[in-house]
């Protein structure tokens, strides 16, 4: 049996490690303990464990503290490859072509602190694509994310470790006065730009 403490750590980390979990385990199969503070991490992983042939019980510990028990089969992943053949589900395949275009430092519309944690938690998410994508473009002050010292600095450097190009726009690199403090990527300019994001496969907006 696994245990994960996965206590305070944020969307999607929880999950995440729990699916890292499992996939040591799809051989033998085995059970797996995921702690956690919140519903939503809960909700989170039990709909993952649902969708990949698992089983998943929550139990409440105490106030503000679970625990989801996730029981993987014998060959998991087998199982699971045949039964997506019987069922005419494609097979993903790998594909490079991915583009995802940052524009702020932030996610979303509304709350800008929120926003600041779902960006944190996406890019994260991105390193754990099984393939990583093409490039990932940053404009306006979406640069601020990509500076020493920012929260989101290691998940992009494991971005570009894995083959990912990090681009990032001169211009709002200059006027956020940030071009001396970039800690990933390289320095490119508008049309560098407008060609990947044209020659892109697909294109992710954020």
């Amino acid at each position: 049996m696994k245990i994960i403490d996965a206590m305070g750590k944020a969307c999607p980390v929880p999950v995440v490690l729990a699916k890292k979990a499992a996939a040591e385990l799809a051989l033998e199969g085995g059970e797996i303990q995921v702690l956690v503070d919140n519903q939503p991490a809960c909700d989170n992983l039990k709909n993952m464990a649902e969708g990949n042939g698992y089983t998943a019980e929550e139990e409440m510990l105490h106030s503000g503290s679970y625990r989801v028990t996730i029981k993987v089969p014998a060959k998991a992943q087998e199982q699971l490859m045949i039964q997506s053949v019987k069922e005419g589900i494609p097979i993903r395949k790998k594909d490079s072509g991915l583009l995802v275009v940052v524009s702020k430092n932030y996610m979303g519309q509304g709350s800008e602190e929120l926003g600041k944690i779902l960006i944190k938690g996406f890019l994260f998410s991105l390193t754990q694509l099984e393939t990583p994508p093409k490039a990932v473009l940053f404009f306006n002050s979406g640069v601020l994310l990509t500076v020493e010292g920012a929260n989101t600095l290691d998940d992009l450097l494991e971005l570009e470790k894995a083959g990912t190009q990090i681009k990032i726009c001169g211009t709002c690199a200059d006027y956020y006065s940030v071009k001396s403090t970039l800690g990933v990527g390289q320095i490119v300019n508008m049309m560098a730009i407008t060609e990947q994001m044209a020659s892109a496969g697909s294109v992710i907006n954020i």
